[in-house]
């Protein structure tokens, strides 16, 4: 039995159009495609994707209360990724000038070689997106 609330969803959701659930197709099969150039390139610099994506954010100083509000996740676990960062040389921990309290994390030039390399990565994935059709 569908609920009264699931009825209304269902009855306001327009339905697919053939193109839509193709564009839908191919575009899933390009985010897996990019997904595994992705994670074989964080194979070979021995990465996880929380440390990929914590080297990501650090464009700017941040604080682990922003790092942990960009992953949604606890403080604590920003912990352990800024630690294994700070170990391999990619970051580093300093303390925020204005609340001394506050640690802020920035990438190392190491880190920003690295995280260009994943960039560089992702892009060359993007080479075969000249070959769909419009």
């Amino acid at each position: 039995m569908t609920s009264p609330r699931a009825r209304r969803c269902a009855d306001e959701t327009p339905p697919r159009t053939q193109r839509e659930a193709e564009l839908a197709l191919a575009l899933r099969a390009l985010l897996d495609t990019l997904s595994q150039g992705l994670h074989q390139e964080l194979r070979q610099l021995d990465l996880t994707p929380p440390l990929a994506m914590t080297l990501r954010l650090l464009d700017q100083p941040k604080s682990m209360r922003e790092l942990a509000e960009a992953h949604h996740c606890d403080a604590s676990n920003i912990t352990g990724i800024v630690d294994r960062l700070q170990r391999r040389g990619l970051a580093i921990r300093t303390a925020d000038p204005a609340d001394r309290r506050v640690s802020l994390v920035s990438r190392t030039d190491e880190g920003g070689r690295v995280r260009q390399r994943l960039v560089q990565a992702a892009l060359a994935e993007l080479d075969g997106l000249d070959a769909l059709s419009d």
